[in-house]
């Protein structure tokens, strides 16, 4: 008889199972799960059910019921992930998946994986990534597992050569073909230098994604995951907190200036960043750096961070900002001629995009409340207003906020939804679109998130630099972007705390949502 635990976390179900049925090529090992269904927290055995207390929460949305938050401390603190394990975005997210993940001491590395309910499993060999991180060396792997059944759901586990240390299994479960729509979170600046600092920001993934109800497909983020890129520590605190989506659902990430090496250190040519994750290498590859003495970067130091991919109706572009010196940065010159082959590069994989939308990331964004990041602006904004781009996602600035522009001037609108939170700055112009649904083509909207965790500017730092809404008080914001081939909708949800840095949810509710749609 199987004894089944369950474990349903605000969307993500883990469930431990005794796996009598299964045959493996070492001592079995439980099964932990995280399927695609969403349902409110609850924790179930086959023996003793056990009941959860709800309690409603003020909000925009009168039915939604948050569990009550002790459970979620609970749920979170209780978070491991001892192999670093967590899933990635290829090139080809319908067939693929990519996973990372570490081992104890030196192995090789593989992955097993199969369909869920069958009994043989593929076993691959991993990348060895083995790297020394602080002041210690670091066993890091990536695997691509290739040719998968779109809409299959798989079972994978990690082990070594011999299979003495085996990972217990999990789940995931890949997109559906002719979709008509999918969902991803936005996850801004995660940067913490702690294990209670991580722990909030799972406690407010956590808590928005209980307060929702809504699954998602995958997790991308605009850099600055953690604050010191060479202690160990923070990447172990980020992987383990992320693990409650990460087992189940890939990542998109690029570096921002935290997730890097000075480019005049040794670190730069083994970044402690492509160690941890395993991302696209479709992007430029540089010539020689040599325009900015002792640079020390190779020719192949982008890959991972600047890339792109396809997703249902999307074309993503994922670019790394920190190529663009200037005096937000910590590089004093621009490298003009390798800058010359990203641009060359983003051209070209702009023009042949045929997809109806395209959204870009980056972590440094060109209209942006803290930084003025003017060779951002110079550089890309043309590029992106060349060919349409319709979003752009960025982070690094640690306050919230919201602008449409095109040729360098604010859009004009002529209504607006009522916020009640942050301030607005709009010019009410008779026949314009309005600031919360809007046609596409009416500008390039550029979205910048301020953290997930504990650490806001709050209006500390100006850039000058003029938005349509702005939100600088020190709460977390995480965003559901929804996207179907007739719109994109992004639904930013604020925790409201009474201390950012202290488990003390008061609510979480609405702060704005807005559509672009296709005319």
């Amino acid at each position: 008889m199987k004894k089944v635990l369950i474990f349903i976390i605000a969307g993500c179900l883990f469930l431990l199972v005794s796996c009598n049925d299964i045959t493996t090529p070492a001592t079995t090992h439980p099964i932990s799960t995280l399927p695609q269904t969403s349902t409110i927290l609850t924790t179930l055995t086959t023996q003793a059910p056990a009941s959860t207390v709800l309690t409603t929460i003020p909000t925009t949305e009168p039915t939604t019921t948050i569990t009550e938050l002790s459970e979620l401390e609970r749920i979170v603190s209780q978070l491991e992930n001892p192999y670093r394990i967590a899933l990635f975005m290829t090139e080809n997210p319908m067939t693929s998946m990519a996973i990372n993940f570490e081992m104890p001491d030196a192995t090789e590395g593989y992955v097993e994986y199969a369909l869920d309910g069958e009994t043989d499993f593929t076993r691959i060999k991993a990348i060895d990534k083995t790297r020394n991180i602080g002041r210690r060396v670091v066993y890091l792997f990536g695997a691509t597992l290739s040719d998968l059944t779109p809409g299959a759901t798989y079972m994978y586990r990690v082990t070594n050569t011999d299979s003495s240390v085996l990972s217990p299994l999990y789940q995931f479960t890949m997109p559906v073909p002719d979709r008509d729509d999918f969902t991803f979170l936005f996850l801004s600046d995660a940067q913490e230098n702690w294990d209670y600092g991580y722990r909030i920001y799972a406690y407010n993934v956590v808590s928005v994604m209980e307060h929702t109800q809504r699954d998602f497909d995958f997790v991308m983020f605009p850099g600055d995951m953690i604050n010191d890129a060479d202690t160990r520590s923070q990447w172990d605190s980020f992987l383990k907190y992320s693990s409650v989506f990460s087992y189940a659902k890939p990542m998109a990430a690029t570096a921002g200036n935290h997730d890097g090496a000075g480019f005049f250190k040794e670190r730069i040519q083994s970044m402690e960043y492509d160690g941890y994750l395993h991302l696209p290498t479709n992007g430029p590859t540089y010539g020689p750096f040599t325009e900015l003495e002792g640079d020390l970067r190779l020719e192949d130091y982008d890959q991972g961070k600047t890339y792109s991919f396809d997703y249902g109706s999307v074309h993503f572009v994922i670019i790394n900002t920190e190529m663009f010196c200037d005096g937000t940065t910590t590089c004093p010159v621009y490298d003009v001629a390798n800058g010359e082959i990203l641009k060359t590069w983003l051209h070209h994989d702009l023009e042949n995009n045929t997809l109806p939308w395209t959204i870009v990331m980056l972590h440094r964004g060109p209209y942006s409340l803290s930084y003025d990041t003017y060779r951002v602006r110079e550089q890309l904004v043309p590029i992106f207003e060349e060919y349409g781009v319709d979003l752009v996602l960025a982070g690094h600035d640690h306050q919230y906020s919201r602008a449409i522009y095109w040729e360098g001037q604010m859009v004009d609108f002529s209504g607006h939804d009522d916020y009640h939170l942050g301030s607005l700055a709009i010019s009410e112009e008779p026949e314009s679109p309005h600031f919360n649904q809007y046609p596409q083509g009416t500008g390039v909207t550029y979205l910048t998130g301020n953290t997930t965790a504990t650490k806001f500017y709050g209006g500390q730092r100006s850039s000058g630099i003029s938005v349509h809404y702005r939100y600088i008080d020190p709460q977390s914001v995480i965003s559901y972007v929804n996207v179907s081939e007739e719109r994109i909708e992004v639904v930013s949800y604020v925790v409201r705390t009474a201390d950012a840095t202290l488990y003390e949810v008061i609510d979480v509710e609405v702060l704005e949502t807005f559509e672009i749609y296709r005319d």
